[in-house]
């Protein structure tokens, strides 16, 4: 007994060891097979031989030269926007800095406390967009320069605003770029903050009242109501290289705002009823020079609103609101004697 049991230990030995050899075997097949699979762009890798411990190795080889920066190949856009980029001094070497402001509607009465103190140092190096108001111009006390941006010559106008800012900078000023409205809303602030980074710089920012929202309650138009309208869209009137943006799908319960459109008023109006569905009795109103004292109002439907403001020659900066909220709050009592054919919807004009 003795002998057989030394013997069933000795195949158990002889039977592991053959195991052992197996595994081996397949592990350096295995690493044989890989190896050549391994891409070869990148020198960092190395080709691992096949020792006992060299699955481990290999394991780790792939694991810490793998590029990373194929995990979002099929997905260029996802792999800029997770790269961190650390952002500008706020102040250059030679003292300067730049802050981005926005000017409220038009009213000086919206600017912000903020926005006023900077536009009255007299130090300031202040560059204006041509729609801000000769109201708050007027408060200026220092030196500024207008941006010429008509219609059609935008991209020029920006070039010569971004010169003008980087002349500003290289003589150690404090830069103030003035936008109408808020900067950030449809007026290019992103853009010109990372146009500023370029420079070098980071600008400080001082939001400005949105034009989307105080100018139609400045025109008695409230943007919603309780059963009225329960939800906002704000759109521009021109899209990238002054195409026409996507117009959103009719709701009746919906207000929708549109930003620097009054120039092609009437190409806006066709393309929202033939497109995106809005009846032809859809309420439009127009508020012109928000919280101006030449500020109008011009109220009218889909189909009247374009001739509407031809007649009465309504020009930027203007807000245009579409939806039942237009009919909530205004009554002709409103209009004063230039109320004409109400009954037929053909407008209404206020002149505040």
């Amino acid at each position: 007994m003795p002998h057989a049991k030394m013997l069933s230990s000795h195949h158990s030995i002889s039977f592991t060891g053959a195991l052992l050899l197996l595994l081996s075997s397949s592990v350096t097949a295995f690493l044989s097979s890989s190896s050549s699979t391994l891409p070869q762009c990148n020198p960092s890798y190395r080709q691992i031989t096949s020792s006992p411990s060299s699955s481990s190795l290999y394991a780790a080889s792939i694991v810490e030269n793998y590029p990373k920066e194929t995990t979002n190949n099929n997905n260029p856009q996802k792999a800029k926007s997770t790269t961190l980029k650390h952002k500008p001094p706020k102040t250059l070497p030679n003292g300067a800095t730049i802050t981005l402001v926005g000017a409220g509607p038009g009213s000086p009465d919206l600017l912000t406390v903020a926005a006023h103190r900077i536009i009255t140092d007299p130090t300031n190096f202040i560059i204006v967009d041509r729609l801000v108001s000769q109201e708050i111009l007027d408060l200026i006390e220092g030196e500024y320069r207008v941006a010429n941006k008509h219609p059609g010559c935008q991209s020029k106008a920006q070039e010569e605003i971004y010169e003008w800012c980087k002349v500003g900078l290289d003589e150690g000023r404090h830069v103030v770029r003035l936008k109408i409205g808020d900067p950030f809303v449809f007026g290019r602030g992103g853009e010109e903050v990372l146009e500023f980074r370029e420079f070098g710089v980071e600008p400080t920012v001082i939001p400005g009242v949105s034009a989307a929202f105080s100018a139609p309650l400045l025109g008695s138009i409230p943007v919603t109501h309780r059963g009225v309208s329960n939800q906002v869209v704000m759109c521009t009137g021109y899209g990238r290289n002054n195409t026409s943006p996507d117009l959103i799908q009719y709701h009746k319960e919906q207000t929708v705002v549109f930003l620097m459109a009054v120039g092609r008023l009437r190409t806006l109006c066709h393309n929202l009823v033939s497109k995106a569905n809005f009846p032809v009795d859809t309420p439009v109103g127009i508020v012109e020079r928000a919280g101006c004292p030449d500020q109008r109002t011009v109220v009218g439907t889909m189909e009247t609103i374009a001739d509407l403001a031809e007649k009465y020659d309504v020009r930027p900066p203007s807000t245009i609101v579409v939806g039942e909220v237009v009919n909530v709050l205004l009554t002709e009592e409103d209009f004063g004697k230039e109320v004409f054919e109400c009954e037929m919807q053909q407008g209404l004009v206020q002149s505040v």
